[in-house]
């Protein structure tokens, strides 16, 4: 992976991602500083893969989709900006070490969000938890389908 200063173009670009994914202005929440923003780029490809601040990644560009999956730093720049419920999935209680998430340990979720989406894991105090990928619809979730709900990349250390 090689890093580098993106140009103009490519930061409207980075930015109109995000408020086409998470909805406006996801993109100025998670790049407040374009001038701090550096982007790692492919060697094979030349495309933009990671993204990354001053305080460290903050999202990841998927090669399938072009979507972004995010990091805790990312995450928590959303769930600061947004309010809630919004690209939320509130959790009773998480295990340390837990990949997956099952609908009867979901509180509350956001309704807008459809299966397949990137998902905030937050505690009903509405503190981070970790990030994820939303496995089922909000409708299957509330209506308590069981099985597995969220699938869980990356969790807080505690």
């Amino acid at each position: 992976m090689k890093l580098r200063k993106p140009s103009e173009g490519e930061i409207l670009r980075l930015k109109a991602i995000a408020d086409y994914q998470f909805g406006w202005p996801a993109g100025d929440l998670l790049f407040p500083h374009e001038d701090q923003i550096v982007v790692g780029v492919s060697p094979s490809t030349r495309r933009i893969r990671e993204v990354y601040d001053s305080e460290g990644l903050i999202a990841v560009l998927r090669a399938h989709d072009y979507y972004y999956s995010l990091s805790l730093l990312g995450a928590d720049r959303l769930r600061k900006g947004f309010p809630p419920p919004r690209l939320r999935v509130v959790v009773k209680t998480l295990h340390e070490k837990t990949k997956t998430i099952f609908t009867r340990d979901i509180i509350e979720v956001d309704t807008n969000l459809k299966a397949g989406d990137e998902v905030i894991i937050v505690d009903p105090e509405d503190r981070l938890l970790g990030v994820g990928r939303l496995r089922l619809s909000p409708a299957d979730i509330l209506s308590k389908v069981s099985g597995e709900a969220v699938r869980v990349r990356k969790l807080v250390r505690r």
